[in-house]
């Protein structure tokens, strides 16, 4: 592969990069964690929500239920840097005890549509609502 320094090039290598490191993160995973919060009290909050007390919580019980949250994942769209999404979820990685990774999940900005981001803002996956509603209703299971 040739990188140079257009632009183009620029966001493919850091479309991989990114693209990467999730996929690692979900795979080096042994657990995921998902926390509601009440979006009346987290508005305009994109990030450090942890601070608020969850109004539920979702874990996954087995191996079938991460691999089934990356199928969410199937025909999303990947944007870079986002400004400003609110958050009403974070998605806690873990490998035994320790936290691989920190996303949030802004449910609000589209009816139809969520927006999963990574703790710092650089990259966001937009998904079908659907898909994520179905995804916490098999975790609930």
């Amino acid at each position: 592969m040739i990188i140079s320094c257009s632009n183009k090039s620029q966001t493919i290598v850091e479309n991989i990069i990114d693209n990467f490191s999730f996929n690692t993160t979900l795979s080096n995973s042994t657990q995921i964690i998902i926390k509601a919060y009440d979006s009346t009290a987290t508005y305009k909050r994109s990030g450090n929500i942890e601070t608020f007390t969850p109004t539920k919580e979702f874990k996954t019980k087995n191996r079938k239920q991460i691999d089934d949250f990356e199928n969410i994942f199937k025909n999303a769209e990947k944007t870079g840097y986002c400004c400003c999404p609110v958050s009403s979820y974070s998605i806690h990685f873990f490998n035994k005890k320790e936290e691989l990774g920190l996303f949030y999940v802004d449910t609000l900005d589209f009816k139809d549509k969520v927006r999963i981001f990574e703790g710092s803002f650089q990259f966001s996956y937009i998904i079908e609502k659907q898909k994520w509603k179905d995804y916490l209703i098999e975790l609930e299971k």
